[in-house]
Protein backbone atom coordinates (compact mmCIF):
# COMPACT_ATOMS: atom_id res chain seq x y z
CA UNK A 1 0.00 0.00 0.00
CA UNK A 2 2.98 2.35 0.92
CA UNK A 3 4.85 1.56 -2.38
CA UNK A 4 1.72 2.47 -4.44
CA UNK A 5 1.05 5.68 -2.82
CA UNK A 6 4.22 6.84 -3.04
CA UNK A 7 4.47 5.68 -6.82
CA UNK A 8 1.10 7.40 -7.58
CA UNK A 9 2.95 10.31 -5.44
CA UNK A 10 5.79 9.99 -7.40
CA UNK A 11 4.93 10.24 -11.25
CA UNK A 12 2.02 13.05 -9.73
CA UNK A 13 5.60 14.87 -8.89
CA UNK A 14 7.07 14.02 -12.37
CA UNK A 15 3.80 15.35 -14.25
CA UNK A 16 4.43 18.78 -11.45
CA UNK A 17 7.75 19.13 -12.36
CA UNK A 18 7.54 17.86 -16.40
CA UNK A 19 4.99 21.22 -15.96
CA UNK A 20 7.51 23.71 -14.55
CA UNK A 21 10.39 22.67 -16.65
CA UNK A 22 8.04 23.28 -19.71
CA UNK A 23 6.74 26.72 -18.83
CA UNK A 24 9.73 29.14 -18.90
CA UNK A 25 10.65 32.84 -19.24
CA UNK A 26 11.44 32.82 -22.96
CA UNK A 27 8.90 31.22 -23.75
CA UNK A 28 6.23 33.25 -22.00
CA UNK A 29 7.84 36.05 -24.00
CA UNK A 30 6.56 34.82 -27.15
CA UNK A 31 3.25 34.18 -26.05
CA UNK A 32 3.84 37.81 -24.69
CA UNK A 33 4.68 39.16 -27.90
CA UNK A 34 1.68 37.29 -29.80
CA UNK A 35 -0.98 38.66 -27.24
CA UNK A 36 0.90 42.07 -27.99
CA UNK A 37 0.05 42.28 -31.70
CA UNK A 38 -3.42 40.97 -31.47
CA UNK A 39 -4.68 43.28 -28.88
CA UNK A 40 -3.16 46.30 -30.69
CA UNK A 41 -4.49 45.27 -34.10
CA UNK A 42 -8.19 46.61 -33.27
CA UNK A 43 -6.55 49.42 -31.28
CA UNK A 44 -4.49 50.80 -33.90
CA UNK A 45 -6.93 49.65 -37.13
CA UNK A 46 -9.57 51.81 -35.28
CA UNK A 47 -6.85 55.10 -35.64
CA UNK A 48 -8.16 55.14 -39.64
CA UNK A 49 -11.81 56.10 -38.35
CA UNK A 50 -10.65 58.91 -36.06
CA UNK A 51 -11.90 62.60 -37.26
CA UNK A 52 -11.31 65.83 -35.45
CA UNK A 53 -14.04 67.52 -33.86
CA UNK A 54 -15.19 70.26 -31.61
CA UNK A 55 -11.68 71.69 -29.51
CA UNK A 56 -10.09 70.38 -32.09
CA UNK A 57 -11.25 72.70 -34.80
CA UNK A 58 -11.54 75.77 -32.15
CA UNK A 59 -7.85 75.52 -31.37
CA UNK A 60 -6.58 74.62 -34.92
CA UNK A 61 -8.33 77.75 -36.34
CA UNK A 62 -5.92 79.63 -36.06
CA UNK A 63 -3.55 77.44 -37.78
CA UNK A 64 -5.81 76.35 -40.85
CA UNK A 65 -6.43 79.35 -42.26
CA UNK A 66 -2.27 80.10 -42.07
CA UNK A 67 -1.78 76.65 -43.62
CA UNK A 68 -3.85 76.71 -46.52
CA UNK A 69 -2.37 80.18 -47.57
CA UNK A 70 0.84 79.99 -46.68
CA UNK A 71 1.79 75.76 -46.37
CA UNK A 72 4.55 77.43 -44.36
CA UNK A 73 5.46 75.74 -40.65
CA UNK A 74 6.95 78.31 -39.71
CA UNK A 75 3.98 80.88 -40.24
CA UNK A 76 2.00 78.17 -39.16
CA UNK A 77 4.07 78.04 -35.52
CA UNK A 78 3.81 81.88 -35.51
CA UNK A 79 0.07 81.25 -35.91
CA UNK A 80 0.03 78.23 -33.01
CA UNK A 81 2.20 80.93 -30.79
CA UNK A 82 -0.62 83.88 -31.15
CA UNK A 83 -2.98 81.08 -30.30
CA UNK A 84 -1.66 80.36 -27.18
CA UNK A 85 -1.18 84.13 -26.68
CA UNK A 86 -5.28 84.48 -26.80
CA UNK A 87 -6.10 81.84 -24.70
CA UNK A 88 -3.84 82.75 -22.33
CA UNK A 89 -5.68 85.67 -21.32
CA UNK A 90 -8.89 83.96 -22.28
CA UNK A 91 -9.15 80.54 -20.68
CA UNK A 92 -5.89 78.68 -19.84
CA UNK A 93 -2.09 79.14 -19.29
CA UNK A 94 -1.11 76.03 -19.91
CA UNK A 95 0.89 77.53 -22.86
CA UNK A 96 2.98 73.93 -24.09
CA UNK A 97 -0.57 72.28 -24.41
CA UNK A 98 -2.26 75.00 -26.27
CA UNK A 99 0.72 75.50 -28.88
CA UNK A 100 0.32 71.93 -29.83
CA UNK A 101 -3.69 71.17 -29.74
CA UNK A 102 -3.14 74.51 -32.22
CA UNK A 103 -1.24 72.41 -34.66
CA UNK A 104 -3.65 69.35 -34.51
CA UNK A 105 -3.48 67.04 -37.91
CA UNK A 106 -6.63 68.13 -39.58
CA UNK A 107 -4.88 71.82 -39.80
CA UNK A 108 -2.58 70.56 -42.67
CA UNK A 109 -4.86 67.72 -44.24
CA UNK A 110 -9.01 66.58 -43.52
CA UNK A 111 -7.55 63.19 -43.38
CA UNK A 112 -4.24 63.56 -41.26
CA UNK A 113 -6.14 62.99 -38.00
CA UNK A 114 -5.36 59.05 -38.12
CA UNK A 115 -1.84 59.67 -37.03
CA UNK A 116 -3.15 60.63 -33.73
CA UNK A 117 -2.83 57.06 -31.85
CA UNK A 118 0.07 56.29 -33.97
CA UNK A 119 1.82 59.09 -33.51
CA UNK A 120 1.11 58.56 -29.47
CA UNK A 121 1.35 54.50 -29.34
CA UNK A 122 4.92 54.77 -30.61
CA UNK A 123 6.05 57.33 -27.89
CA UNK A 124 4.35 55.38 -25.14
CA UNK A 125 6.02 52.44 -25.94
CA UNK A 126 9.04 53.48 -26.36
CA UNK A 127 9.10 56.03 -23.29
CA UNK A 128 8.47 52.88 -21.75
CA UNK A 129 10.77 50.58 -23.60
CA UNK A 130 14.00 52.99 -22.70
CA UNK A 131 12.99 53.12 -19.17
CA UNK A 132 12.63 49.92 -18.38
CA UNK A 133 15.49 48.44 -20.44
CA UNK A 134 17.73 50.57 -18.33
CA UNK A 135 16.04 49.61 -15.37
CA UNK A 136 15.75 46.20 -15.44
CA UNK A 137 18.70 45.24 -18.02
CA UNK A 138 21.34 47.87 -18.12
CA UNK A 139 21.43 48.46 -14.09
CA UNK A 140 20.17 45.21 -12.83
CA UNK A 141 20.76 42.45 -15.15
CA UNK A 142 17.95 41.28 -16.00
CA UNK A 143 17.10 38.54 -19.33
CA UNK A 144 15.57 40.21 -22.25
CA UNK A 145 13.39 37.63 -22.22
CA UNK A 146 11.82 38.98 -18.76
CA UNK A 147 12.46 42.63 -20.20
CA UNK A 148 10.13 41.78 -22.82
CA UNK A 149 7.22 39.84 -20.47
CA UNK A 150 7.29 42.98 -18.16
CA UNK A 151 7.75 45.90 -20.45
CA UNK A 152 5.03 44.36 -23.44
CA UNK A 153 2.12 43.58 -19.73
CA UNK A 154 3.39 47.14 -18.42
CA UNK A 155 2.42 49.12 -21.65
CA UNK A 156 -0.72 46.96 -22.40
CA UNK A 157 -2.69 47.53 -18.67
CA UNK A 158 -1.33 51.07 -19.17
CA UNK A 159 -3.82 51.69 -22.58
CA UNK A 160 -6.54 48.10 -22.29
CA UNK A 161 -8.05 49.64 -18.57
CA UNK A 162 -6.97 53.53 -18.62
CA UNK A 163 -10.17 55.46 -17.37
CA UNK A 164 -11.05 57.83 -20.59
CA UNK A 165 -10.19 55.50 -23.63
CA UNK A 166 -10.94 58.98 -26.21
CA UNK A 167 -8.30 61.29 -24.22
CA UNK A 168 -5.72 58.32 -23.80
CA UNK A 169 -5.06 57.40 -27.59
CA UNK A 170 -7.80 58.87 -29.81
CA UNK A 171 -8.44 62.60 -28.94
CA UNK A 172 -6.14 64.84 -29.84
CA UNK A 173 -6.54 67.30 -27.25
CA UNK A 174 -6.28 64.79 -24.36
CA UNK A 175 -3.19 63.08 -25.91
CA UNK A 176 -1.10 66.33 -25.97
CA UNK A 177 -2.36 67.50 -22.32
CA UNK A 178 -1.97 64.31 -20.84
CA UNK A 179 -0.71 61.27 -22.83
CA UNK A 180 2.28 63.19 -24.15
CA UNK A 181 3.04 64.95 -20.84
CA UNK A 182 3.01 61.47 -19.01
CA UNK A 183 5.30 60.01 -21.51
CA UNK A 184 7.62 63.05 -21.50
CA UNK A 185 8.04 62.51 -17.63
CA UNK A 186 8.73 59.02 -18.10
CA UNK A 187 12.08 60.09 -20.61
CA UNK A 188 12.78 62.60 -17.97
CA UNK A 189 13.45 60.10 -15.59
CA UNK A 190 15.18 57.52 -17.83
CA UNK A 191 17.29 61.04 -18.14
CA UNK A 192 17.89 61.61 -14.50
CA UNK A 193 18.71 58.31 -13.62
CA UNK A 194 21.66 57.91 -16.84
CA UNK A 195 22.50 61.61 -15.19
CA UNK A 196 23.30 60.70 -12.42
CA UNK A 197 25.76 57.55 -13.47
CA UNK A 198 27.17 60.28 -16.40
CA UNK A 199 26.83 63.40 -16.33
CA UNK A 200 26.84 63.72 -19.87
CA UNK A 201 25.70 67.18 -21.22
CA UNK A 202 23.51 66.05 -23.72
CA UNK A 203 21.48 64.32 -21.04
CA UNK A 204 21.47 67.89 -19.04
CA UNK A 205 20.56 69.16 -21.97
CA UNK A 206 17.35 66.93 -22.60
CA UNK A 207 16.45 67.11 -18.79
CA UNK A 208 16.52 71.11 -19.04
CA UNK A 209 14.14 70.92 -21.85
CA UNK A 210 11.76 68.30 -20.75
CA UNK A 211 11.09 69.82 -17.42
CA UNK A 212 10.84 73.65 -18.94
CA UNK A 213 8.22 72.22 -21.48
CA UNK A 214 6.24 70.46 -18.19
CA UNK A 215 6.23 73.54 -16.66
CA UNK A 216 3.54 74.46 -19.48
CA UNK A 217 1.98 71.06 -19.20
CA UNK A 218 -0.71 70.01 -17.16
CA UNK A 219 -0.06 70.20 -13.35
CA UNK A 220 0.31 66.80 -12.22
CA UNK A 221 2.85 66.30 -14.84
CA UNK A 222 4.57 68.97 -13.74
CA UNK A 223 4.42 67.86 -10.13
CA UNK A 224 5.85 64.71 -11.02
CA UNK A 225 8.85 66.29 -12.58
CA UNK A 226 9.40 68.16 -9.57
CA UNK A 227 8.82 65.39 -7.38
CA UNK A 228 11.36 62.90 -9.12
CA UNK A 229 14.08 65.08 -9.81
CA UNK A 230 13.96 65.63 -5.53
CA UNK A 231 13.77 62.04 -5.56
CA UNK A 232 16.95 60.73 -7.52
CA UNK A 233 18.61 64.34 -6.73
CA UNK A 234 18.65 63.98 -2.96
CA UNK A 235 19.55 60.19 -2.94
CA UNK A 236 22.46 60.38 -5.32
CA UNK A 237 23.79 63.23 -3.02
CA UNK A 238 23.54 60.90 0.32
CA UNK A 239 25.26 58.20 -1.29
CA UNK A 240 27.91 60.07 -3.53
CA UNK A 241 28.14 63.74 -1.22
CA UNK A 242 28.76 64.84 -4.95
CA UNK A 243 28.01 68.08 -5.07
CA UNK A 244 27.42 68.35 -9.20
CA UNK A 245 24.54 66.99 -8.43
CA UNK A 246 23.37 70.23 -7.70
CA UNK A 247 23.43 71.38 -11.53
CA UNK A 248 19.65 70.31 -11.51
CA UNK A 249 18.53 72.93 -9.73
CA UNK A 250 18.69 74.80 -12.88
CA UNK A 251 16.18 72.49 -14.34
CA UNK A 252 13.83 72.76 -11.12
CA UNK A 253 14.46 76.58 -11.88
CA UNK A 254 13.19 76.88 -15.09
CA UNK A 255 10.16 74.25 -14.38
CA UNK A 256 8.83 76.65 -11.94
CA UNK A 257 9.22 79.94 -13.99
CA UNK A 258 7.37 77.94 -16.91
CA UNK A 259 5.09 76.54 -14.37
CA UNK A 260 4.17 80.37 -12.11
CA UNK A 261 3.83 81.43 -16.12
CA UNK A 262 1.10 78.79 -16.58
CA UNK A 263 -1.05 79.50 -12.94
CA UNK A 264 -0.67 83.25 -13.17
CA UNK A 265 -2.52 83.25 -16.39
CA UNK A 266 -5.41 85.40 -16.41
CA UNK A 267 -7.54 82.50 -18.47
CA UNK A 268 -6.87 80.57 -15.57
CA UNK A 269 -9.80 82.99 -13.49
CA UNK A 270 -11.93 82.45 -16.73
CA UNK A 271 -11.91 78.75 -16.26
CA UNK A 272 -11.68 77.89 -12.86
CA UNK A 273 -13.67 81.14 -11.36
CA UNK A 274 -12.49 84.32 -9.57
CA UNK A 275 -11.35 82.26 -6.46
CA UNK A 276 -9.12 80.40 -8.44
CA UNK A 277 -5.22 81.22 -7.16
CA UNK A 278 -3.15 80.17 -4.26
CA UNK A 279 -3.40 79.76 -0.42
CA UNK A 280 -1.22 78.27 1.65
CA UNK A 281 -4.41 76.68 3.71
CA UNK A 282 -5.74 74.87 1.02
CA UNK A 283 -2.46 73.72 -0.09
CA UNK A 284 -1.92 71.53 3.40
CA UNK A 285 -5.60 70.78 3.41
CA UNK A 286 -4.76 69.66 -0.21
CA UNK A 287 -1.50 67.47 0.75
CA UNK A 288 -3.64 65.33 3.43
CA UNK A 289 -6.18 64.70 1.38
CA UNK A 290 -4.34 63.73 -1.57
CA UNK A 291 -3.46 60.32 0.30
CA UNK A 292 -7.02 59.87 1.54
CA UNK A 293 -7.88 59.96 -2.25
CA UNK A 294 -5.30 58.06 -3.39
CA UNK A 295 -6.08 55.63 -1.16
CA UNK A 296 -9.41 55.80 -2.29
CA UNK A 297 -8.62 55.35 -5.95
CA UNK A 298 -6.50 52.29 -5.15
CA UNK A 299 -9.99 50.49 -3.75
CA UNK A 300 -11.66 51.63 -6.71
CA UNK A 301 -8.81 49.80 -8.86
CA UNK A 302 -9.14 46.73 -7.13
CA UNK A 303 -13.16 46.90 -7.77
CA UNK A 304 -13.54 48.50 -10.64
CA UNK A 305 -9.88 46.95 -12.38
CA UNK A 306 -9.22 43.54 -11.59
CA UNK A 307 -8.11 42.30 -14.59
CA UNK A 308 -5.28 45.26 -14.64
CA UNK A 309 -4.67 44.19 -10.86
CA UNK A 310 -3.84 40.45 -12.22
CA UNK A 311 -1.98 41.75 -14.97
CA UNK A 312 0.50 43.35 -12.14
CA UNK A 313 0.09 40.31 -9.84
CA UNK A 314 1.82 38.74 -13.04
CA UNK A 315 4.71 41.26 -13.63
CA UNK A 316 5.71 40.60 -9.78
CA UNK A 317 6.01 37.10 -10.13
CA UNK A 318 8.28 37.50 -13.38
CA UNK A 319 10.37 40.01 -11.35
CA UNK A 320 10.44 37.50 -8.53
CA UNK A 321 12.33 34.51 -10.63
CA UNK A 322 14.24 37.53 -12.89
CA UNK A 323 15.65 38.38 -9.34
CA UNK A 324 16.60 34.54 -8.49
CA UNK A 325 18.56 34.83 -11.63
CA UNK A 326 20.39 38.30 -10.70
CA UNK A 327 23.93 37.31 -9.58
CA UNK A 328 25.64 38.89 -6.56
CA UNK A 329 22.34 40.58 -5.55
CA UNK A 330 22.19 42.71 -3.30
CA UNK A 331 19.83 44.90 -1.40
CA UNK A 332 19.02 48.48 -0.19
CA UNK A 333 18.45 48.84 3.58
CA UNK A 334 16.23 52.07 2.61
CA UNK A 335 13.95 50.20 0.65
CA UNK A 336 11.24 51.07 3.04
CA UNK A 337 12.20 55.06 2.13
CA UNK A 338 11.84 53.91 -1.23
CA UNK A 339 8.54 52.64 -0.94
CA UNK A 340 6.90 55.40 1.04
CA UNK A 341 8.33 57.87 -1.84
CA UNK A 342 6.45 55.90 -4.17
CA UNK A 343 3.47 55.77 -2.40
CA UNK A 344 3.93 59.60 -1.83
CA UNK A 345 4.57 60.49 -5.66
CA UNK A 346 1.28 58.18 -6.57
CA UNK A 347 -0.59 60.31 -3.91
CA UNK A 348 0.49 64.03 -5.18
CA UNK A 349 -0.94 63.19 -8.18
CA UNK A 350 -4.77 63.50 -6.40
CA UNK A 351 -3.40 67.57 -5.46
CA UNK A 352 -4.10 69.14 -8.52
CA UNK A 353 -7.23 68.19 -9.20
CA UNK A 354 -8.02 68.36 -5.40
CA UNK A 355 -7.01 71.78 -4.98
CA UNK A 356 -8.54 73.16 -7.64
CA UNK A 357 -11.96 72.00 -6.62
CA UNK A 358 -13.54 72.06 -9.63
CA UNK A 359 -15.05 69.55 -12.47
CA UNK A 360 -11.64 67.66 -14.40
CA UNK A 361 -11.46 65.77 -17.38
CA UNK A 362 -11.04 62.56 -18.00
CA UNK A 363 -7.21 62.42 -18.89
CA UNK A 364 -7.09 63.73 -14.85
CA UNK A 365 -8.18 59.91 -13.54
CA UNK A 366 -5.87 58.79 -16.62
CA UNK A 367 -2.92 60.48 -14.97
CA UNK A 368 -3.63 59.04 -11.76
CA UNK A 369 -4.28 55.53 -12.90
CA UNK A 370 -0.70 55.81 -15.27
CA UNK A 371 1.32 57.14 -11.87
CA UNK A 372 -0.67 54.44 -9.90
CA UNK A 373 0.88 51.97 -12.25
CA UNK A 374 3.72 53.31 -12.49
CA UNK A 375 4.82 53.60 -8.63
CA UNK A 376 3.13 50.60 -7.86
CA UNK A 377 5.13 48.88 -10.26
CA UNK A 378 8.09 50.03 -8.65
CA UNK A 379 7.28 49.07 -5.03
CA UNK A 380 6.71 45.93 -6.62
CA UNK A 381 10.29 45.47 -7.84
CA UNK A 382 11.83 46.44 -4.57
CA UNK A 383 9.51 43.97 -2.45
CA UNK A 384 10.40 40.91 -5.32
CA UNK A 385 14.23 42.27 -4.76
CA UNK A 386 13.83 41.91 -1.04
CA UNK A 387 11.81 38.78 -0.95
CA UNK A 388 14.17 36.85 -3.02
CA UNK A 389 17.32 38.23 -1.15
CA UNK A 390 15.40 36.29 2.11
CA UNK A 391 14.76 33.33 0.11
CA UNK A 392 18.27 33.36 -1.23
CA UNK A 393 19.59 33.32 2.40
CA UNK A 394 17.21 30.12 3.14
CA UNK A 395 17.53 28.17 0.57
CA UNK A 396 21.02 29.06 -0.86
CA UNK A 397 21.74 27.39 -4.37
CA UNK A 398 18.03 25.88 -4.66
CA UNK A 399 16.53 29.49 -5.17
CA UNK A 400 15.60 29.66 -8.10
CA UNK A 401 14.47 26.00 -8.88
CA UNK A 402 12.19 26.87 -5.95
CA UNK A 403 10.67 30.24 -6.54
CA UNK A 404 9.82 28.84 -10.29
CA UNK A 405 8.30 25.67 -8.88
CA UNK A 406 6.53 26.59 -5.43
CA UNK A 407 6.20 30.40 -6.42
CA UNK A 408 5.59 31.25 -9.90
CA UNK A 409 3.99 28.24 -11.42
CA UNK A 410 1.55 28.56 -8.62
CA UNK A 411 0.72 31.98 -9.57
CA UNK A 412 0.50 31.63 -13.39
CA UNK A 413 -1.95 29.00 -12.56
CA UNK A 414 -3.71 31.22 -10.20
CA UNK A 415 -3.52 34.47 -12.36
CA UNK A 416 -5.47 31.94 -15.34
CA UNK A 417 -8.36 30.86 -12.49
CA UNK A 418 -8.66 34.83 -11.79
CA UNK A 419 -8.77 35.63 -15.56
CA UNK A 420 -11.52 33.57 -15.93
CA UNK A 421 -13.51 34.54 -12.68
CA UNK A 422 -13.19 38.34 -13.40
CA UNK A 423 -13.61 37.63 -17.41
CA UNK A 424 -16.36 39.85 -17.86
CA UNK A 425 -14.01 42.77 -16.62
CA UNK A 426 -12.23 41.80 -20.39
CA UNK A 427 -15.72 43.94 -22.01
CA UNK A 428 -14.34 47.56 -20.59
CA UNK A 429 -10.91 47.02 -21.83
CA UNK A 430 -10.03 49.31 -25.13
CA UNK A 431 -9.21 45.84 -27.13
CA UNK A 432 -13.03 44.83 -26.46
CA UNK A 433 -14.73 48.08 -26.86
CA UNK A 434 -12.82 48.83 -30.14
CA UNK A 435 -13.38 45.18 -31.34
CA UNK A 436 -17.39 46.14 -30.56
CA UNK A 437 -17.30 49.42 -31.99
CA UNK A 438 -15.65 47.97 -35.36
CA UNK A 439 -17.83 44.88 -35.38
CA UNK A 440 -21.65 46.58 -34.75
CA UNK A 441 -20.90 48.68 -38.22
CA UNK A 442 -20.87 52.08 -36.48
CA UNK A 443 -17.00 53.05 -37.00
CA UNK A 444 -17.54 52.05 -41.12
CA UNK A 445 -20.92 54.43 -40.31
CA UNK A 446 -19.18 57.23 -38.43
CA UNK A 447 -16.27 57.46 -41.32
CA UNK A 448 -18.96 57.46 -44.25
CA UNK A 449 -20.65 60.63 -42.28
CA UNK A 450 -17.89 62.01 -41.46
CA UNK A 451 -16.51 62.07 -45.70
CA UNK A 452 -19.88 63.56 -46.20
CA UNK A 453 -19.95 66.09 -43.73
CA UNK A 454 -16.01 66.86 -44.46
CA UNK A 455 -16.70 66.86 -48.17
CA UNK A 456 -19.64 69.75 -47.46
CA UNK A 457 -17.61 71.72 -45.98
CA UNK A 458 -14.88 72.08 -47.50
CA UNK A 459 -16.91 72.72 -50.33
CA UNK A 460 -16.12 76.65 -50.89
CA UNK A 461 -19.60 77.76 -52.50
CA UNK A 462 -21.21 76.83 -49.71
CA UNK A 463 -20.94 79.53 -47.07
CA UNK A 464 -23.87 78.71 -44.64
CA UNK A 465 -23.31 75.03 -44.58
CA UNK A 466 -25.99 71.97 -43.25
CA UNK A 467 -25.16 69.29 -42.36
CA UNK A 468 -26.97 65.94 -41.10
CA UNK A 469 -26.72 65.02 -37.93
CA UNK A 470 -24.14 62.19 -36.51
CA UNK A 471 -24.54 59.60 -34.79
CA UNK A 472 -23.59 59.77 -31.18
CA UNK A 473 -22.11 56.89 -29.69
CA UNK A 474 -18.59 56.63 -31.40
CA UNK A 475 -16.93 53.91 -29.12
CA UNK A 476 -13.65 54.83 -27.91
CA UNK A 477 -13.19 57.75 -30.35
CA UNK A 478 -13.78 61.71 -29.34
CA UNK A 479 -16.89 63.76 -31.10
CA UNK A 480 -18.01 66.48 -30.25
CA UNK A 481 -20.91 67.05 -33.26
CA UNK A 482 -22.48 69.71 -34.48
CA UNK A 483 -25.89 70.92 -33.68
CA UNK A 484 -28.89 72.18 -34.54
CA UNK A 485 -27.99 75.81 -32.91
CA UNK A 486 -25.34 77.53 -35.58
CA UNK A 487 -24.56 80.08 -31.97
CA UNK A 488 -23.54 76.79 -30.47
CA UNK A 489 -19.72 76.32 -29.58
CA UNK A 490 -19.08 73.63 -31.99
CA UNK A 491 -20.89 74.79 -35.05
CA UNK A 492 -19.13 78.36 -34.27
CA UNK A 493 -15.52 76.71 -33.82
CA UNK A 494 -15.97 74.70 -36.93
CA UNK A 495 -17.75 77.22 -39.37
CA UNK A 496 -14.10 79.62 -38.73
CA UNK A 497 -12.28 76.32 -39.48
CA UNK A 498 -13.47 75.57 -42.76
CA UNK A 499 -13.96 79.30 -43.67
CA UNK A 500 -17.62 79.13 -43.01
CA UNK A 501 -20.60 81.92 -42.40
CA UNK A 502 -22.18 79.78 -40.12
CA UNK A 503 -22.86 75.72 -39.99
CA UNK A 504 -25.86 73.95 -38.77
CA UNK A 505 -27.24 70.33 -38.52
CA UNK A 506 -30.36 69.01 -39.31
CA UNK A 507 -32.14 65.71 -39.47
CA UNK A 508 -30.38 63.24 -42.29
CA UNK A 509 -33.69 62.59 -43.69
CA UNK A 510 -34.16 66.20 -44.08
CA UNK A 511 -30.98 67.03 -45.32
CA UNK A 512 -31.37 64.30 -48.07
CA UNK A 513 -34.93 65.71 -49.29
CA UNK A 514 -33.23 68.80 -49.58
CA UNK A 515 -30.13 67.43 -51.31
CA UNK A 516 -31.35 64.85 -53.22
CA UNK A 517 -30.24 65.40 -56.63
CA UNK A 518 -26.99 65.98 -55.18
CA UNK A 519 -26.89 62.08 -53.72
CA UNK A 520 -27.73 61.13 -57.05
CA UNK A 521 -24.80 62.65 -58.67
CA UNK A 522 -22.27 61.75 -55.83
CA UNK A 523 -23.84 58.30 -56.18
CA UNK A 524 -22.21 58.09 -60.37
Amino acid sequence: MNSSFEQKAGKKSDVYRSLCNRISIKKLSILTVILFILIMIPILYLSFFNRASGDDYGYGLWTRGIWVQTHSLIEVFRAAADAVKVVYYSWQGTWLSVFLFSIQPEVFHEKAYVITTFLIVFLFAISILKLFYFVLCSKYKFQKSAFVIITILFFLVSILFVPSQKSALYWFNGTMHYTLPYIMCLFLTLLLLKYVEDFKFFQYIGIFCIMVLLGGSNYQAALFALIICFYIGISYLISTHNKKILLLLLPVAGELVGLIISMKAPGNKVRGGEEFGFSIANALKTVFESFWYGLIDVKNYLLEKPLALIILFFIFLIMLESWALVSNMSVCKYDWLIILGAFCLYSAMQAPAIYAGVEVSGGVYNMNYWMFLLTFTVIMFVLSRRLIYLFQKKKENRCLEWIHSYIVIPGIILCIILIFIFRSNVKESMWYVCIDYIQSGQAADFKEQMNLQTEILLNDEIKDAEVPFINNEQGPLMHMPITEDPEAWTNMVASKFYGKNSIKAIPRAEWEEKTGYLLINRGK
